[in-house]
């Protein structure tokens, strides 16, 4: 049970995470989440940010 537990958190983690990558709205995950899923949900939306080109 435990495991299924753990893979519903970092299910609902990416969700949130890819929604507010999309929405720009990184911040707003810790006004509706707990803790320890708004910090999962902050490490997805970092890995999906795009890096930016350098300029030479």
């Amino acid at each position: 049970m435990a495991e299924t537990d753990e893979q519903r958190l970092f299910t609902e983690a990416c969700l949130h995470g890819l929604r507010a990558r999309l929405c720009d709205d990184i911040d707003a995950l810790d006004s509706y989440l707990p803790p320890h899923v708004a910090a999962l949900a902050r490490k997805v939306a970092g890995a999906l940010e795009v890096p930016q080109p350098a300029h030479v």
